[in-house]
């Protein structure tokens, strides 16, 4: 579909189903802002709401939430005043203990982030959202089906780019250190090494200043999506890349080292 097609009137629906057989094709499409005149973050929410619907309707379930622009520095350039929010699934978190395996089979163009990661309790009630129950050191792996050219809009309504989330060793709420680690989170360093060759480096304040910050912004942007029922009792929370985005290929060995902060590192085998 070329970008002429947005102004021969391609509706949020067609580009829902557009989006949807990308992603069941591992294939490419134009941006959806240029497919869809006018598109901009709340017709993007929509179309990711809708998505989200259908991949539900597919067994999906939720189990936590992403955060994504959480660089205010980038912030003026794009038009924004706050981060973006999609959806995590049951479907695709992972557990590294400390390693895990993941094919690459399911996805298009794929990019790996380091990233800050909580876990917030919702059994009995509404969840704290300022009073993490663990916290963890962890990979995303983004997905994009229009090319990396990106824009608030565009990513939202491209499933948020997600693909998958693999949380580290978790550090639990009773460990000793647990309130002073997280105070320290700005502080955090972390090294993103490929097969043992370095890659990227970051600092836990080039999330939002904090990566507890982006935990606030949860139920700010979480009503752009439908009311979820849940099995689990807690809510995994990504707060937003510390590293560039580098690319991944079948057969890599990933792995992220911290300093600063008593939280472990991880490691990711990529497969075909």
């Amino acid at each position: 579909m070329s970008s002429e097609a947005g102004r021969r009137g391609v509706t949020e629906a067609d580009l829902v189903r557009v989006l949807l057989a990308a992603r069941d094709g591992r294939s490419t499409t134009p941006p959806p802002t240029s497919q869809v005149a006018g598109l901009g973050l709340d017709g993007a929410y929509r179309v990711g709401a809708a998505l989200e619907r259908s991949l539900r309707k597919r067994g999906y379930r939720r189990a936590g939430w992403k955060v994504g622009f959480t660089n205010r520095t980038v912030w003026p350039h794009f038009g924004i005043t706050e981060p973006i929010l999609g959806p995590v699934y049951e479907q695709t978190l992972m557990t590294a203990e400390p390693a895990a395996e993941l094919s690459l089979a399911g996805f298009c163009a794929p990019r790996i982030e380091v990233e800050v990661m909580f876990g917030i309790e919702a059994e009995g009630g509404a969840p704290d959202w300022n009073c993490p129950a663990w916290m963890a050191t962890g990979f995303e792996v983004v997905d994009c089906h229009y090319g990396w050219d990106l824009t608030p809009a565009d990513s939202v309504a491209d499933f948020t780019l997600h693909g998958a989330l693999v949380v580290g060793p978790r550090v639990h709420r009773a460990a000793p250190g647990f309130a002073e680690g997280v105070e320290r989170l700005d502080r955090l360093e972390v090294r993103l090494f490929r097969n043992d060759e370095p890659v990227a480096e970051g600092r836990g304040s080039a999330v939002l200043g904090h990566p507890r910050a982006a935990l606030g912004f949860v139920p700010q942007l979480r009503s752009n999506f439908e009311a979820s029922s849940r099995v689990s009792g807690e809510h995994v929370v990504s707060t937003g890349t510390m590293t560039a985005l580098a690319p991944l290929a079948a057969g890599e060995h990933w792995r992220v080292e911290t300093r600063g902060v008593d939280l472990p590192g991880l490691e990711l085998m990529l497969t075909d």
